[in-house]
């Protein structure tokens, strides 16, 4: 039986995706494809390439201000507040490898076609502008133009990429949805929300309910969530804890299947 793996979006809590995996390849769940949108994408990227020891390995180091650095740069882009040049190179370097045929499990990254709003999905050539493409959050990352189409985050069309599965195969599909009903700010307050709050927070609501449809219509086969509601989008100071949630939600979830 194939089974896919389908990682969802939402910001800094997709670090607990790699938690997912590692407690999957602990059980001995055989996975046979990928497929991630936005963090999701980042995530199946470095587990496609066999680079989650690496990725964790810089998650650990301890100077979370260099996160914020590689994001947002000094040049603004007319299309975005960030250009992303400095994430691309990170992108670079937890990935490693450059086209998808390098990677050592079938991966695809799922964007949405800002023109025609249809959801892209991407299979093949630079696996790098994919990934991109795939987190380009609206209004905060330059969109990402690849063979003819201008494309963002694929949050907007498959927030939690299950019908990408389905299309590389899947016979079953395990869903890992990092966006449960949860405050959109984490307990903010009001005098610290700037507009990458606003703009993040609203795609946050847009994803729960979009969520909701995809399921509807498209449900996993396992449903995996880990409880990482109090984790604010943009904050990635929680590493090690996020991994653990999410190798807990794994064992929670196959319980839940089994009962």
């Amino acid at each position: 039986m194939k089974i896919g793996l389908a990682l969802g979006g939402g910001g800094a809590r997709g670090i607990a995706h790699l938690g997912v995996w590692q407690r999957l390849q602990e059980l001995g769940v055989p996975i046979h494809c990928v497929a991630g949108t936005s963090i999701g994408a980042i995530a199946g990227a470095i587990i496609a390439a066999g680079r989650v020891d690496a990725a964790l390995a810089w998650c650990a180091e301890p100077d979370w201000k260099k996160l914020p650095k590689l994001v947002f740069g000094n040049r603004l882009s007319s299309k975005a507040l960030m250009q992303g040049r400095r994430v691309e190179e990170l992108l670079a370097k937890l990935i490693g490898a450059r086209e998808f045929c390098n990677l050592a499990l079938p991966f695809a990254a799922v964007a949405t076609d800002l023109d025609s709003g249809e959801a892209v999905t991407m299979r093949e050539g630079d696996v790098l502008s994919a990934v991109r493409a795939s987190m380009s959050i609206p209004g905060i990352f330059r969109p990402v133009e690849r063979q003819g189409r201008v494309l963002v985050d694929g949050q907007l069309v498959e927030p939690v990429p299950v019908a990408a599965c389905r299309e590389m195969g899947a016979e079953k599909v395990i869903a890992v949805d990092i966006n449960p009903p949860s405050p959109t700010l984490a307990g903010k307050p009001w005098a610290k929300v700037n507009i990458v709050d606003v703009l993040v927070g609203t795609i946050s609501i847009f994803n729960r309910e979009m969520t909701r449809r995809v399921f509807a219509e498209n449900r996993p086969d396992v449903l995996i969530r880990p409880q990482v509601g109090d984790v604010w989008t943009l904050d990635f100071r929680h590493a090690e804890r996020l991994v653990g949630i999410g190798r807990a939600a794994v064992d929670d979830g196959l319980l839940e299947m089994l009962k």
